[in-house]
Parts: C-alpha cells; sequence; structure tokens
C-alpha cells in the first residue's frame, strides 16, 4: 500500500450519528486529511455551510439516514457539491442488492461497517489511484459503474465518457 500525503485533499463526512461523525473525523486527521468537514444531509443544501469544496463525500446510509438520495442529489446537479466528487458509501448493507443500488445511484465506492483507519485509507488509495471514468445516459450520471463481479449490467449505448483523469492524477482541490 502507498503512503499518499493527503495534507491537501478535503473531505465531507455526512453521518447522523454525531459520534461516528467524531470518529471518521479522527480517523481522517490521523491519516494526515487537515480539512475535514462532518455534516448531516440536510444542511447540504445551503452552500454557505462548507468551508471548502470536498474533494471526497463519506457517507452514511441507514435507517436513519439515506446515503443513495444523497447520491442522488448529487449527481443529478441539486446539492451545492461537484457532480463528479466521489462519494464513499459507509454502511452496515453488505448483501448485494444494496451494493448494486448504491453503485446504480452514483456511490464511487463502498465500505462495509464495521469500517477500520486502514479500510478507509484503502478507499482513499482507490480513489486516488484509480478514479473512475464518469458516465452519462437518459437514466443515469456517475462514474463507469462497470466492473467484474456479480452486479455487472450493460449501459445501453449511446454513452458519453464524461471525465477520464489521466493514471496518478492528484484529486481536485
Amino acid at each position: 500500500m502507498k503512503n499518499f500525503n493527503l495534507s491537501q485533499v478535503n473531505v465531507l463526512i455526512v453521518e447522523h450519528q454525531m459520534f461516528t461523525r467524531q470518529l471518521m473525523r479522527d480517523v481522517l486527521h490521523a491519516l494526515g486529511i487537515v480539512n475535514v468537514t462532518a455534516s448531516y444531509a440536510d444542511d447540504l443544501f445551503d452552500a454557505t455551510d462548507l468551508d471548502f469544496s470536498p474533494d471526497m463525500i463519506f457517507t452514511d446510509w441507514s435507517p436513519s439516514m439515506d446515503g443513495v438520495d444523497l447520491i442522488k442529489s448529487i449527481r443529478r446537479n441539486q446539492a451545492n457539491l461537484d457532480r463528479f466528487v466521489p462519494v464513499v458509501v459507509v454502511s452496515a448493507y453488505t448483501d448485494l442488492e444494496h451494493v448494486c443500488q448504491a453503485r446504480d445511484a452514483g456511490m464511487t465506492e463502498y465500505l462495509a461497517r464495521p469500517v477500520s483507519g486502514e479500510m478507509i485509507y484503502r478507499r482513499i488509495c482507490a480513489l486516488v489511484e484509480h478514479p473512475r471514468n464518469f458516465i452519462e445516459t437518459k437514466m443515469f450520471f456517475g462514474p463507469d459503474r462497470r466492473r467484474r463481479g456479480p452486479c455487472i449490467r450493460r449501459i445501453p449505448a449511446p454513452i458519453t465518457i464524461v471525465f477520464s483523469p489521466a493514471p496518478g492524477t492528484r484529486l481536485p482541490g
């Protein structure tokens, strides 16, 4: 695993439980990320609350916090956030149906609870080392969801690749 300097990365945590927000913030600070904002989803529609534009978002998905609706709002450009921002879903929902539902909403990565600092760092490394193209069709906008595995589905033509960063490109910010 590579050792990235994450001091210039801006992260937004969207989590309904205050304890978990603080725990995630502490882990990200320990990984060297200085700019971390923790929020509840309802606050994201007011851009005045954010001190920076996030380079990545970690969002909860639980009975009291619907991270999938948040992802849809971001990808549809209904939130005051960059619709290309990588979104990592952090959830105890680990069954194939939930993972595919999050993927189809436009998530970038999925992180199953319980999480560790190493798991969070690995997801961040995946975002940096393997940036995803974005696809836009009439029914979907988000990271290219075609991966090997049981969730694969064919996207009907025509598709447009909207964003294709060069390998090893640093996240914007």
